[in-house]
């Protein structure tokens, strides 16, 4: 095989990008350690881990939301905040398309499971996982390759060639 059969398309990620990755990445770490919170305060009350409550009763996060929190972090491209790193292309819009629907399905789960609940004050911990969710969402979304340069690497990582202009 020749040098250009082996080159790949990789994004240049900007300020943008890297930004909404570490805050995307953030969310996710969030939502574990409120899922670690509520494993650890699952005999007692905290307002801050638990989604409601009544005088007898409190809900609190199950170990389904283990599931979710993981498969978003693993469908999600993350781009750290490093000069010069590259976001392969193949696959990249699919990923975020994953993630975000991801992201999107547990608040339709958060939503549907609060909602359910009658006779229930809703905790400080649905607002926090509800707000994770949103955010975690909206920075997915705001790492859409829009107006990224596009370059050439080899196997190796290594830029072969100059970045395209930005499209107008």
């Amino acid at each position: 095989m020749s040098g250009s059969d082996q080159l790949r398309e990789a994004y240049l990620p900007d300020r943008r990008v890297r930004l909404a990755s570490d805050v995307a990445a953030l969310c996710v770490a969030g939502l574990l350690i409120g899922l670690l919170g509520s494993g650890l305060s699952w005999w007692g009350r905290s307002a801050l881990f638990d989604l409601a409550s009544t005088p007898l009763q409190v809900v609190k996060l199950g170990l389904g939301y283990l599931v979710g929190p993981i498969a978003i972090l693993a469908a999600t491209p993350l781009v750290f905040g490093r000069a010069r790193q590259l976001a392969l292309k193949r696959g990249f819009k699919a990923r975020l398309v994953l993630a975000a629907l991801l992201w999107l399905t547990g608040l339709v789960i958060l939503i549907a499971k609060v909602s359910a609940l009658d006779g229930y004050t809703i905790e400080a911990g649905t607002y926090v996982t509800g707000a994770l969710l949103v955010v975690g969402l909206l920075a997915t979304l705001a790492m859409w390759p829009t107006g990224i340069p596009v370059v050439k690497i080899d196997r190796n990582g290594a830029e072969r060639t100059a970045p395209r202009a930005r499209p107008t």
